[in-house]
């Protein structure tokens, strides 16, 4: 294991290194916005990477966080979370892999969570912004109801 941006990564990060530079101009491109969610599409009908999409989206949060104590069980703090999370999901289709490789980001703490092969992993991280969970979960909802796509 490596540390990039402070975060533990695993091996499994590597396959997305295929995608840093792609021959877009062998694409057709295409950009919409569906209820406040940045779509980019480039897509071909030849190769083996078919289809890449970038779909931006902010998500507000206004909750309260539990945080719970690991050996009790019992919640030890409550914690008012307001504010917005930016993401940025990053949606590979490939001939060759029957399920979509999804790579989510967030401006300020980087990689969030991947799915590989249907598999979802994310880094091992020392702290976690409060409030991140939560906003994961709703972004999940909301790329979804967007795009129909399942992370």
């Amino acid at each position: 294991m490596h540390t990039e941006h402070g975060v533990s990564m695993s091996d499994r990060v590597k396959i997305f290194r295929q995608f840093l530079t792609p021959p877009l101009s062998k694409f057709n491109y295409r950009n919409r916005t569906v209820q406040g969610t940045n779509i980019q599409s480039w897509i071909r009908r030849k190769g083996d990477l078919r289809q890449i999409r970038i779909l931006q989206s902010t998500i507000t949060i206004d909750t309260i966080a539990e945080l719970t104590d690991i050996e009790t069980g019992r919640v030890t703090n409550r914690i008012p979370v307001k504010g917005n999370f930016h993401f940025k999901v990053y949606v590979f289709n490939k001939l060759s892999s029957p399920q979509r490789l999804i790579y989510i980001t967030s401006p300020n703490s980087g990689l969030q969570y991947f799915l590989i092969d249907g598999k979802a992993d994310g880094p091992l991280r020392e702290s976690i912004e409060v409030g991140m969970d939560e906003a994961l979960e709703k972004l999940r909802k909301e790329v979804t109801k967007v795009s129909g796509i399942r992370i």
